[in-house]
């Protein structure tokens, strides 16, 4: 969670930053940074889904890679945000994957007992989904 928070708090200071024009691509406008902000929520959103059980252990642990992935490739994404450089390719196709990865683990987990967590983790997954799109569409 630490991580996470972290990750936000630098996007924070990216969306505020007005640093002098940049030329390549990256701090953009307010869209853009809302954009970038509401993927660093939503997929923050998800990383606590309760205790798995013997029947679900391994796609808890596969939604968690998920996880993982998207947080190091924000981590890159938003290296590159501050050094003035175009985020890399391989870091937002990895953020794509570890979006896929986490949402399709959540689609395995048939444990009724967690249908209304994983259902809400779907959502924001989704929602992480469709702002990285307008990151993508957007941030020129």
């Amino acid at each position: 969670m630490a991580r996470i928070s972290s990750v936000v708090f630098s996007l924070c200071i990216a969306a505020c930053a007005l640093a002098a024009p940049m030329h390549r691509r990256q701090i953009g406008d307010l869209d853009c940074n809302l954009a970038r902000l509401k993927v660093v929520s939503d997929t923050g959103c998800c990383s606590d889904l309760g205790r798995p059980n013997q029947h679900n252990r391994a796609q808890w642990a596969l939604h968690k890679a998920g996880l993982n992935s998207i947080n190091s490739a924000i981590e890159d994404i938003l290296t590159a945000v501050f050094a003035n450089q175009t985020s890399p390719a391989d870091s937002r196709d990895q953020l794509e994957q570890g979006l896929n990865t986490a949402n399709s683990a959540l689609l395995l987990i048939k444990d009724p007992s967690a249908n209304a967590t994983v259902s809400a983790a779907r959502a924001k997954l989704l929602a992480a989904g469709a702002a990285g799109d307008q990151v993508l569409s957007g941030c020129k």
